[in-house]
C-alpha cells in the first residue's frame, strides 16, 4: 500500500519503503544508513534514497533526529486503547470444549492476561473485552484490570466479524487483538505512525491476506495467503473505513461467518493497514489443541477426559497422540481426528443438548445388529460408550461424504441404503414420527417462530393419518440417511465403496423414511426427489408408495424445524436450514393433497422394500 501523508495538501503520498525506514530510524535508534539497512534488510542504495527523501520532506534532521512534522504525527496516532475479541466458543480446540481460548493459560498465564499486561506496560489502560461464549467467566477481568465488557449476543451464530462490530465505536486509534494469540514479545507501542495488520511471513490456505512483492497488504484470492495473526493497529484516518465495512457486512447474510479481517479490505482490494511481517514464533494464534501442546506441553488444559480415554484405549501416553485436529463437526457431534501408533482415528463427541435428541444405548444396539450381518455397511467401531455417547473409530483417510449433485454417487448410496434394508434388521424400539414430532414440540417450548406454524401442524397431523393407511414393513431404518454420512472410500484398486456411518438416531422405521431424509436435507426439488426415488427401486416404484414418500418429505421438513429450535435455544443455530425443512412441510402437503385430494387411494401389490 502507499501512505498517505498526514500533513498539508499537495505533499503526495510517503511510500511503503520510506515509511519502514522512518519507523526503523525511531524505533532503532538507528545513526547510520548501515544499521537501517541492516535492520530492514534493504539495499544500501535502496536506504540512502529512503533517508534523502524523508529529511528532505521535513520527516528527518539531517543527524536522523526527530522534527517537529514527525512528533505531531506521532501524537495524532497515539494508541488510546484495545479492543480484544473473546466470543467465540474455540470449536477447533478439541479435545478441549470447556474453556474459552483466550483464558487458556500458558506458562501459569492466560492468554488475555498476558495480553492485558503487554498493553498496561505500554500505558495502554482502556480496554474492552467483547465477550459470548461462556461470558461470566470474563467477569473477573472487570475488578482485576478495570476492563469493559461487551457482550455479542449473536456469538453462536456469528464470527469475529459480529464480535468486533459491536465494539466498532471504539476503533479510533485503537488495537483490535484476537484474544487466543499468544505474543511472546510485545507487539504494542506507545507510538504508532499508522494502521497496521500482523501477518506471518508462511502461507496458509484459510488465509484472506497476502503480502505483495511490494510489501503492499491486499485480500487473498481463494486459496490463501499469509498466515493471519489476529492483530491490527487502527488509526483515526482508516477507522473510518473499518467502520462503514463493519456496518455494511455485519448486516450481510453472506458474511455470517467472516472473520474481522474482512473489514480491513478497502477501496481496491487493498487493507487499511501496511503489513507487519511477524518471523518465527513471536506470535502464536492458538487455534487447535497442537498449537497449545507446541507452546505448553505441560499446560493442564491437555488434561482432558478425550486424551484420558484415548490414552487408556490404546496404552499409549498423551504424548504419543498425533497429528489432532478438529473435522467439520455434524449438526449433532463434534468430531476429532489424531493419529496413534501409525494409524488414523475419529473420535466423535456429543454435541450441545444431544444427550435429550438421541440415546447411546439404543445407538449401542444398532451397532450390534450391523455386526451380526458380516456386512461392511457401516464404519468399523472401535469404542462407544453407551452412559457418554464418546465413540471411535477408524479413520478413512481416502474417503469423502457423497456428492448430491452427483447423480452416479447418489444412485450408489440408494443402492447401499437398500442392501442394508433388505438385511430386515430387527431391534426392540421404534422411531415414531409421530410420537418424535410430538417430543420435539416439548423441548423447543415455545420458541417457534412462524406465525403458521399451528396450521402447518394440522396438515402435518393430516399427512400423518394418510401415512397410517398406507402399507408397510418396518425394519431398522437409518434415520438419519443425510449425504453427509454416506462416505464414498476408496479402495486400494482404484474402486469406491459406500459405507454409512451415523446411527444415533437409527430404530424401527418405515424403510422409505430413509429416502425422504435423504432428499430434504440435499435441498433436493420435485424432480431430484422423484430421480433419487427411481435409483433406491431401481426402476421405479408404485404411485402409492411414491407418495407416502412425499407424505415422509413433509412430516420430516417439520420433524426437524423443530429439531433445530431445540438446538436454537442451545445456541446452535440453523437459520437457512431450518427455514428450508419448514417449506418441505409446507409444499409437500399441498402436493399430496393435490395428488390424493380424497385420501389415500386402495393399495394394490407391490414390493414394499
Amino acid at each position: 500500500m502507499r501512505w498517505m501523508r498526514h500533513e498539508g495538501e499537495g505533499e503526495g503520498r510517503m511510500k511503503k519503503r520510506d515509511y519502514i525506514v522512518l519507523s526503523t530510524v525511531v524505533r532503532g535508534h538507528c545513526a547510520t544508513q548501515q544499521e537501517v539497512a541492516a535492520q530492514t534488510g534493504y539495499p544500501l542504495g535502496l536506504v540512502s534514497s529512503s533517508l534523502k527523501y524523508l529529511i528532505k520532506e521535513g520527516y528527518l534532521a539531517e543527524d536522523y533526529f526527530l522534527t517537529p512534522k514527525t512528533i505531531e504525527m506521532f501524537r495524532r496516532n497515539t494508541p488510546r486503547r484495545a479492543v480484544i475479541l473473546a466470543a467465540g466458543p474455540g470449536l477447533r480446540m478439541v479435545p478441549i470444549n470447556n474453556t474459552p481460548k483466550a483464558l487458556l493459560t500458558i506458562g501459569g498465564e492466560s492468554l488475555i492476561e498476558r495480553l492485558i499486561n503487554q498493553l498496561h506496560r505500554t500505558g495502554i489502560y482502556n480496554i474492552a473485552v467483547v465477550v459470548g461464549y461462556q461470558k461470566e467467566k470474563f467477569d473477573y477481568l472487570t475488578g482485576l484490570y478495570n476492563v469493559e465488557l461487551i457482550e455479542n449476543p449473536r456469538w453462536a451464530e456469528g464470527d469475529s466479524l459480529h464480535s468486533l462490530a459491536c465494539a466498532a465505536h471504539l476503533l479510533n486509534n485503537c488495537y483490535v487483538i484476537n484474544g487466543d494469540v499468544w505474543c511472546g514479545e510485545c507487539l504494542f507501542s506507545r507510538s504508532e505512525y499508522s494502521s497496521w495488520y500482523a501477518v506471518r511471513s508462511y502461507f496458509d490456505d484459510h488465509s484472506i491476506v497476502r503480502v505483495t512483492r511490494e510489501m503492499e497488504l491486499v485480500g487473498a484470492k481463494k486459496g490463501g495467503g499469509n498466515a493471519m495473526c489476529g492483530i491490527a493497529y487502527l488509526c483515526d484516518e482508516t477507522s473510518a473505513i473499518v467502520q462503514a465495512n463493519l456496518e455494511r457486512l455485519s448486516a450481510d447474510p453472506d458474511y455470517k461467518r467472516a472473520c474481522w479481517e474482512q473489514a480491513l479490505i478497502g477501496q481496491g482490494n487493498r487493507l487499511v493497514g501496511y503489513a507487519n511481517v511477524i518471523t518465527g514464533m513471536l506470535v502464536m494464534p492458538v487455534n487447535t489443541y497442537e498449537d497449545l501442546r507446541l507452546l505448553d506441553s505441560g499446560s493442564k488444559h491437555l488434561e482432558s477426559r478425550r486424551m484420558a480415554l484415548i490414552s487408556q484405549l490404546f496404552d499409549v501416553s498423551a504424548g504419543e497422540v498425533t497429528d489432532i485436529h478438529p473435522l467439520s463437526s455434524g449438526m449433532t457431534n463434534h468430531l476429532m481426528h489424531f493419529c496413534c501408533k501409525g494409524k488414523d482415528y475419529l473420535m466423535r463427541s456429543p454435541g450441545e443438548g444431544t444427550q435429550k435428541l438421541v440415546s447411546r444405548q439404543k445407538e449401542s444396539a444398532v451397532y450390534k445388529a450391523l455386526a451380526s450381518t458380516g456386512m461392511e455397511l457401516s464404519d468399523k467401531v472401535l469404542y462407544l460408550n453407551p452412559d457418554t455417547g464418546y465413540k471411535v473409530t477408524e479413520f478413512w483417510t481416502d474417503s469423502r461424504p457423497c456428492d448430491p449433485e452427483n447423480p452416479q454417487e447418489v444412485a450408489a448410496c440408494m443402492r447401499h441404503l437398500r442392501r442394508f434394508h433388505q438385511q430386515k434388521l430387527q431391534v426392540d424400539f421404534r422411531f415414531d414420527l409421530r410420537a418424535q414430532l410430538d417430543y420435539y414440540e416439548d423441548l423447543r417450548q415455545d420458541s417457534m417462530p412462524f406465525a403458521d406454524y399451528d396450521q402447518t401442524r394440522r396438515h402435518i397431523n393430516e399427512l400423518l393419518l394418510r401415512i397410517d393407511e398406507c402399507p408397510k414393513e418396518e425394519c431398522l431404518a437409518h434415520i438419519d440417511s443425510v449425504y453427509d454420512n454416506f462416505l464414498m472410500v476408496r479402495q486400494p484398486d482404484g474402486s469406491q465403496q459406500v459405507r454409512l456411518i451415523d446411527w444415533e438416531y437409527a430404530g424401527m422405521s418405515d424403510p422409505h423414511l430413509d429416502i425422504a431424509m435423504f432428499c430434504i436435507y440435499a435441498y433436493y426439488d420435485r424432480d431430484q426427489i422423484d430421480q433419487t426415488i427411481d435409483f433406491y427401486f431401481e426402476g421405479g416404484c408404485s404411485d402409492l408408495v411414491r407418495q407416502k414418500i412425499y407424505c415422509y418429505v413433509a412430516v420430516a421438513g417439520l420433524l426437524w424445524t423443530n429439531w433445530c429450535e431445540y438446538k436454537g435455544r442451545m445456541g446452535v443455530k440453523y437459520g437457512a436450514y431450518e427455514m428450508r425443512q419448514y417449506q418441505y412441510a409446507k409444499q409437500f402437503y399441498e402436493y399430496v393433497v393435490s395428488l390424493w385430494p380424497d385420501g389415500v387411494p386402495a393399495a394394490g401389490e407391490e414390493a414394499l422394500v
